[in-house]
């Protein structure tokens, strides 16, 4: 039983990380496009969507090293 709640203690952190990750590539996209000149605003949405793809990639990395360390102590 102690196992399951570890595991949704877990997701609720990692899926914490994950939203407030999510919430400040918004805001710093949002900035970004507001403060930025005409001529590079267009810059706001795949900077955008470079911040989600590393927050994505780093979330995966670290989930994955998790995970083989687990594996190797069971």
């Amino acid at each position: 039983m102690s196992a399951a709640w570890e595991q949704i203690y877990g997701l609720l952190v990692e899926d914490g990380q994950i939203a407030i990750g999510t919430l400040m590539a918004f805001v710093l996209a949002a900035l970004w496009s507001a403060l930025a000149g005409p001529e590079r605003r267009d810059v706001a949405g795949p900077l955008l969507f470079v911040l989600l793809m590393s927050l994505l990639l780093t979330n995966l990395y670290l989930t994955g090293r998790k995970a083989a360390a687990r594996r190797e102590t069971d």
